[in-house]
């Protein structure tokens, strides 16, 4: 089995939850303290998408897309799972907004862009009201699974061979947000639901919990939430840890 590498300090913790109309898309944005010292949280925006921009945690450059939507209401967001020298899985999150307009354009751009290049490991899911594909990659390996409830993910593969060494306190802390995560969505209804889970301290605040407080002074950098409902598209966001800022909203894709 192939041993692969957790880059020291990352996380986060994405998912999707339907609500009466739609859906709320969301991702704590998890980074090494480095990355919050640059302050690299950075949006994007055109008629066609709105994202925040990736980072290339092994180059330390801006790359791609973290989470994002489109004009078509397909969501996109990621969490690391292995670094390498390949290409950010970033990029592929990219090419899934700008040229995904329906469900089944999922498939072909992520198995177009795996033939013609060798990725990080990384997990991505794509949503929209109506359907979620759940996207694992690791340099020319692949695996695409429909999902069809409400889910969570974080930094461990579930499609591909999971034979991570990580340091134990990266490995519970994936664990425990993904066991929380999973649990409090169930009870979720609306955005308010939701953004407590983003704000969640459970079991304690520090490296465990969803809002991620590290000692090593890292964790989340940053919170989002897409709200999907009919016509309506919106972006809730905040720079920080989620329980010490509130949520901005823009509206997007107006006519």
């Amino acid at each position: 089995m192939q041993e692969y590498k957790l880059n020291p300090g990352t996380g986060c913790t994405v998912g999707v939850v339907h609500v009466s109309g739609g859906i709320l898309f969301f991702k704590n944005r998890d980074l090494q303290r480095e990355h919050l010292v640059n302050k690299l949280t950075v949006f994007q925006s055109n008629p066609e998408v709105y994202a925040l921009k990736g980072i290339n945690l092994k180059a330390e450059e801006l790359k791609g897309i973290s989470i994002g939507v489109n004009k078509h209401k397909i969501c996109v967001a990621n969490t690391h799972v292995v670094a390498t020298e390949d290409v950010a899985y970033d990029v592929l999150c990219e090419a899934l907004l700008s040229q995904a307009r329906e469900r089944r354009d999922v498939p072909q751009i992520v198995g177009d862009f795996m033939r013609h290049n060798a990725v990080q490991g990384g997990r991505i899911l794509v949503s929209s009201p109506g359907w979620t594909y759940l996207v694992e990659v690791y340099r020319k390996a692949y695996r695409i699974q429909e999902i069809e409830t409400d889910i969570a993910i974080t930094n461990s593969f579930s499609l591909l061979p999971n034979g991570a060494e990580m340091p134990e306190i990266w490995k519970r802390s994936s664990d425990n947000r993904l066991e929380v995560a999973n649990t409090m969505i169930k009870e979720i209804d609306d955005i308010d639901g939701l953004k407590s889970m983003l704000r969640s301290h459970i079991p304690e605040k520090g490296d465990l919990s969803i809002c991620n407080h590290r000692e090593d002074g890292g964790g989340t950098e940053s919170s989002h939430i897409i709200q999907v409902k009919g016509d309506y598209v919106a972006w809730s966001s905040l720079v920080g840890y989620p329980c010490k800022h509130d949520y901005n909203t823009v509206q997007l894709f107006q006519e």
